[in-house]
Formats: C-alpha cells, sequence, structure tokens
C-alpha cells in the first residue's frame, strides 16, 4: 500500500510529484478541486463530485481537460494502485503554467493533479460526544459555491477555533444569516424539523449534503432548505455538520453554549443510520 499522485498524464509517488514554480495555482491560486472517498472500495458518488468539478471549472472559465470517463478511469486506477482499503482521493484542477500576470493566458495546458491516500476509520467517539464548535463573521469572497483552491479563509477559521479548544468554526454574515463551517455544511434541529441554508453563493453544494437530504425523506423526516439565523443555531435542539469526510458529525456545544442536551441528538443518529443503509452497508 503506498500513497499515489497522478500529474499531468503520469502515475508516480506521492513524495516524486512536483508541479511547476509558475503554475497558476501556486501564484493565484487559480483552480478548483474536488474530494471523492470509498466505502468499501469504491468510489462514492463519484458523478456528483465531477459534476460539481465542472461546474467550478465553468465558474472560472477553465476548461474541464478530462472528460468523465477518463476522470473515473484515473480516479480507479489511483485507487487500485495505492491498494488501501479506504481510500481518500484529491482532484486540482489549475490555468496551468504561465508568466505570473494577472491576465488570463490562452492557449495553455491546464495542470491536473490527483493524489490517493489512506482514509482512516472515523472515530466513533464523535457520533457519541459531538464536538465543540465557535462561529465566526464571515469574512471569506463572495462564491463560495465555487470549490476554489483559494482557501486560506477557511484556514485562519480553522485555526482560530483550533485556539478556542474547539474543533470547527461557522461563519455567519452581517445580518446573522448561518452558511456553512469551515469545511462543512450545517443541519439544525427545530421542534423536530431537520433545517439546513439553501444553495447560494454563500456556501458549497455539498454532495453529502444533497445525500442526506435524500436519506432524510427517505426516513420520512420533515426537511426544508431554509435561512436559518444565528439565534437559531444556538437554541436548535440539535446541529451537525456534513461533508465527504465529516459524513454526520453531531455539534454539543457552539462558542461554549451547550446545544440541546448536549450530546448527539435522535435525528441525527437516525438520519446516519438511514445514510448508512443507503449508501455504506452495501
Amino acid at each position: 500500500m503506498s500513497e499515489i499522485a497522478y500529474v499531468n498524464g503520469e502515475f508516480l509517488p506521492l513524495e516524486r510529484a512536483t508541479v511547476h514554480v509558475e503554475d497558476r495555482g501556486f501564484q493565484f491560486a487559480d483552480g478548483v478541486y474536488e474530494v471523492v472517498r470509498t466505502y468499501h472500495g469504491k468510489p462514492f458518488a463519484m458523478d456528483e463530485h465531477l459534476a460539481r468539478l465542472a461546474r467550478s471549472l465553468d465558474a472560472l472559465e477553465l476548461k474541464n481537460p478530462l472528460p468523465t470517463e477518463k476522470w473515473k478511469s484515473i480516479i480507479g486506477e489511483g485507487i487500485k494502485r495505492s491498494g488501501f482499503a479506504e481510500a481518500i482521493v484529491y482532484l486540482q484542477v489549475t490555468r496551468g503554467c504561465a508568466k505570473r500576470h494577472r491576465s488570463m493566458p490562452e492557449g495553455i495546458e491546464p495542470t491536473v493533479v490527483l493524489t490517493v491516500r489512506q482514509l482512516p476509520p472515523p472515530p466513533t467517539k464523535i457520533r457519541e460526544t459531538g464536538i465543540a464548535v465557535i462561529t465566526l463573521p464571515e469574512f471569506r469572497w463572495a462564491r463560495c459555491d465555487i470549490k476554489s483552491i483559494a482557501l486560506l479563509p477557511s484556514v485562519l477559521a480553522y485555526r482560530t477555533a483550533q485556539k478556542a479548544g474547539a474543533s470547527d468554526a461557522i461563519f455567519f454574515g452581517e445580518d446573522d444569516t448561518v452558511y456553512e463551517s469551515s469545511a462543512a455544511n450545517v443541519f439544525i434541529v427545530t421542534n423536530g424539523r431537520l433545517r439546513t441554508p439553501p444553495k447560494n453563493t454563500r456556501i458549497l453544494p455539498g454532495v453529502t449534503r444533497d445525500k442526506l437530504l435524500e436519506v432524510a425523506r427517505a426516513a420520512k423526516i420533515e426537511v426544508v432548505e431554509e435561512r436559518i439565523t444565528k439565534s437559531e443555531l444556538l437554541s436548535a435542539q440539535e446541529v451537525f455538520l456534513s461533508s465527504t469526510t465529516a459524513e454526520v458529525t453531531p455539534v454539543a456545544t457552539i462558542d461554549g453554549k451547550q446545544i440541546g442536551t448536549g450530546k448527539p441528538g435522535p435525528v441525527s443518529a437516525r438520519l446516519f443510520d438511514q445514510f448508512a443503509q443507503m449508501f455504506i452497508r452495501i
């Protein structure tokens, strides 16, 4: 088993993978990315991830360097070569290499990078205890729906959370509208009803988020996509985060305030169990 990289058509050991110093991903964060995980060694929701990659590329006026079937072939080959029972696959596409200038160069080839690493099993304790998070005023850019590699604001937010003894930070706007965390979508439970912010330019349209909406409906849980305020977040019966790697991660405290009973609630537990039945235990 080994960590694998794929760079512009070539598979190689991760430690040997390099890109040019004038790659626009390095110089300008001029690129996008996706993250795909496996269940039972098979990529999960690959069509949805590749569709989102295509949307992000279109938003940057960056041509998709590979057709969908080629992407699938490369991802599958990378997983196979790694030998990991479960893997996390990172895809990145940048505009390519060019002389450093803010204008978008014409006629250059995009840089394609893929890495495959082992995906450790999630700590079961988190589902039993929940995590602590903090809230932060929104200070990112206005196109969070693009899965851009310009992640410095999220890095800073995560660092602030760590320094506060928390696991993540949830962003809210000037009008107290709740958006998402540094790397996950947000769900709350109010009066037994599951709620999550609607898709817009302030949140990433999460693939796992959409799967959980599907799961909730299958489990006969009332669900609605609507604006959530910070006060509603803090007074919710349950709060949890969702992402490719987080799956369903319950939140026990926010800004030091206990959420609900301070322990993972019945709705998030039921939702994860239904998610596992539909997508994991197959």
